[in-house]
């Protein structure tokens, strides 16, 4: 009987092991000279950091697709056509750059692009990536933006904000009934009353639920609930306050 148990503890020892890798990461820059030559020809100004897992195993390479693939969409040109490489990503952005600027050689002004990822947060379970964005394509003026992306650390891969959470309608009550608190909306009055816009006049959680050390971040990015002005809206609320809401440890 006892040498059973101690089998059985090795076993748990081990695969506690193989379940519970430690992840390191770096900066890795990219720039557009990497895949044209910018000495011969104009090209777009860009400035990209990617977070990525210094680590060979199976998982860390599989994180790191998934935050170059969602640096890479932020480029992306096409509507047809999915990128999920940041080479790829730069290729469409610049060529689109240099036909524009073909078409109308005195209007153009440079297409910018600058991608920054960090870690936002990281625990044995979950790593949320926090990608800020400044793209510009022409216009008055460009698009700033923050992309939160939660990946699973026994998978590699990204989770979707549905299976993060445990009752969706019920965490999305919650946080409009604090929605409007903040935002001083009365109950009994449409979610748009004071100006913003939600799709339908029903309010609904943000694409970006991110998280740090001490919070969990809602936050709606410009145009997304309100006019450019008003600039991004975010929600923070302690870790603590709404961790039982989550299919996932966030502590």
């Amino acid at each position: 009987m006892l040498r059973v148990i101690f089998f059985l503890v090795i076993l748990v020892y081990f695969n506690s092991c193989e379940t519970s890798e430690s992840f390191t990461f770096q900066k890795r820059t990219i720039t557009i000279d990497d895949f044209f030559d910018c000495q011969a020809t104009d090209c777009a100004i860009t400035e990209i950091f990617l977070l990525e897992s210094v680590s060979e195993s199976e998982i860390s390479k599989s994180i790191n697709v998934e935050i170059e693939k969602a640096a890479s969409s932020l480029l992306n040109m096409e509507d047809d056509v999915s990128l999920n490489s940041m080479e790829k990503a730069l290729k469409s952005f610049n060529t689109s750059y240099q036909e524009m600027k073909k078409e109308f050689p005195q209007e153009t002004i440079p297409y910018e692009a600058s991608i920054n990822c960090d870690m936002s947060f990281q625990n044995t379970d979950i790593l949320s990536v926090l990608v800020d964005s400044y793209i510009f394509t022409g216009g008055a003026h460009g698009s700033g933006n923050s992309t939160y992306l939660n990946i699973h650390l026994k998978t590699g891969k990204t989770i979707a904000n549905e299976k993060l959470i445990k009752d969706y309608n019920n965490f999305s009550n919650f946080v409009e009934n604090v929605f409007r608190i903040t935002h001083s909306i009365p109950e009994n009055q449409s979610i748009n009353s004071t100006g913003f816009f939600f799709e339908n006049d029903t309010f609904a959680l943000p694409a970006n639920i991110g998280l740090t050390d001490t919070h969990l971040i809602l936050l709606y990015n410009q145009y997304e609930i309100s006019s450019y002005a008003e600039g991004p809206i975010e929600l923070k609320f302690d870790k603590e306050e709404v961790v039982d809401y989550f299919t996932i440890n966030i502590l």
